[in-house]
């Protein structure tokens, strides 16, 4: 049996630029790899997909890219793969993209690696658009529906605090509300961009995150506690995780247990 890590992102700013063509938008984004992580096991034996929160094999992004993985090579692909889920669905950390993009390198490697990484980016890229971050981790930008990436180095050296009320968000209901009011010119979102690298938090948007605010009171909820405890708050992706920088207080833990908020303090 072997024990992989599959790792959290947070949006260090999200903007959308315009909508597409193929009805998908057009975003720049800094992705942030975090120390939050679900556990995955894989060991040899039928293909099975399971997890500890009973997501329906069917519906699991690692099942549909395990088995388009056996279209493509022609490998059967003979492991079960179980997932001890942390990272909380719908949350704006892109837990599923990140069990699918380590579990098909990892397969890839089992089985001889008969997909370059190339190969391996595009099967991920069908089924997530998050997914090919995770085998690059670190920071990056990412452009196009955020699949079109550019690792880059990040001045961001900070305690960080999650706070992930129980609502999960709906990523197709957050962008079909998306209308042009919320569009902006790529050089206003690389110049904001290029301040975050370099140590700016204040720069960080995401409109994404203001549009999950209005529409999931339990997200704005915790947006003004945070801001009750004088500091910034930010929305991952199209939510529900709330984060800032700076380690949890006593308040937060107190409110959080009240209202099962779940608190993770990471350092980046």
């Amino acid at each position: 049996m072997v024990k992989i890590l599959s790792p959290a992102k947070i949006n260090l700013g999200l903007w959308i630029l315009k909508k597409r063509p193929d009805n998908y938008h057009e975003l720049i984004t800094l992705y942030r790899e975090i120390p939050f992580f679900d556990e995955i096991y894989v060991r040899e034996g039928i293909l099975k997909v399971e997890t500890n929160i009973g997501i329906p094999q069917r519906d699991n992004l690692v099942y549909k890219g395990l088995r388009e993985f056996e279209k493509i090579t022609g490998i059967e692909v003979n492991y079960s793969i179980f997932i001890q889920k942390n990272i909380p669905p719908g949350a704006g950390l892109g837990g599923g993209s990140s069990n699918l993009a380590v579990v098909l390198n990892k397969i890839n490697e089992l089985t001889g690696k008969p997909l370059s990484r190339e190969d391996l980016i595009n099967l991920l890229s069908k089924l997530s658009t998050d997914a090919p971050f995770f085998l690059y981790g670190g920071t990056a930008i990412g452009r196009g529906k955020g699949e079109v990436l550019q690792p880059t180095e990040c001045r961001l050296k900070e305690k960080l605090t999650l706070v992930i009320p129980p609502v999960s968000s709906s990523t197709r209901r957050i962008y079909s509300l998306v209308s042009p009011k919320h569009y902006v010119n790529v050089e206003y979102a690389e110049e904001k961009i290029k301040e975050i690298l370099e140590g700016n938090v204040n720069a960080i948007e995401n409109i994404l995150g203001e549009i999950a605010k209005e529409i999931y009171p339990e997200i704005a909820e915790v947006v003004r506690f945070i801001e009750s405890l004088g500091f910034k708050a930010f929305i991952s992706g199209t939510g529900s995780t709330v984060y800032y920088f700076g380690e949890s207080t006593e308040e937060l833990k107190t409110a959080a247990k009240s209202r099962g908020w779940k608190v993770a303090e990471l350092e980046l």
